[in-house]
């Protein structure tokens, strides 16, 4: 399901509401409200596109479409509890929103928890685009830290080390481009989710 993303997408998404993590200036939002099942459509198309509910029906057991039900459950309810997010109530609402899934599906907080550890560790195996070039990109600093650590390089040591900073360069450059075109489509979803009040 991974929760661990969506919860801070969900913190993020009811900070517009006035809240103190993030301002809502940083988002262009100030003035605006949110449309709650506008949010909870939202959330839920991103997790089915990425088979979030398939992946948590094979760690559960539970039917996926009980999942989603159970899911959304929790929005409106942690939303409605909590139409604020800010640093005093953040915890809060996490707890409220693991709280009110496992509720919804039938499970207790801790198999929940459970069932959320495992598809952090399947997701880990797993990194989608962006996570998979940090990962790159972390093995590529260690080599240019490696080769710098030395005392003197050789002449093929300057030229692969030479090679792995363009190397670098360039999925940076790629990295950034990846980052740009989600946060345009997530901007594209958010101008639905909000309204001018």
């Amino acid at each position: 399901m991974k929760a661990r993303f969506l919860l801070p997408l969900f913190f993020i998404l009811t900070s517009a509401q006035g809240a103190d993590l993030p301002p809502p200036d940083a988002y262009g939002l100030a003035g605006m409200e949110v449309d709650v099942d506008k949010l909870i459509e939202f959330n839920v198309s991103q997790m089915k596109a990425d088979g979030d509910f398939i992946a948590m029906e094979q760690v559960s057991g539970i039917d996926s479409g009980k999942l989603e039900r159970g899911y959304r459950h929790a929005m409106k309810s942690c939303f409605d509890k909590y139409e604020r997010m800010t640093e005093e109530n953040a915890e809060a609402l996490s707890d409220c929103f693991i709280d009110q899934t496992a509720e919804g599906v039938g499970a207790s907080r801790e198999q929940f928890n459970a069932w959320l550890d495992e598809l952090d560790s399947q997701d880990g195996e797993n990194p989608d685009a962006i996570e998979a070039l940090d990962m790159e990109m972390d093995k590529i600093h260690d080599a240019i830290f490696a080769l710098q650590d030395k005392p003197e390089l050789t002449q093929s040591e300057q030229e692969q080390l030479a090679d792995l900073e363009q190397q670098l360069i360039e999925l940076g450059e790629k990295q950034h481009k990846l980052q740009l075109e989600e946060a345009e489509a997530m901007a594209a979803e958010m101008e639905a989710i909000y309204k001018r009040k």
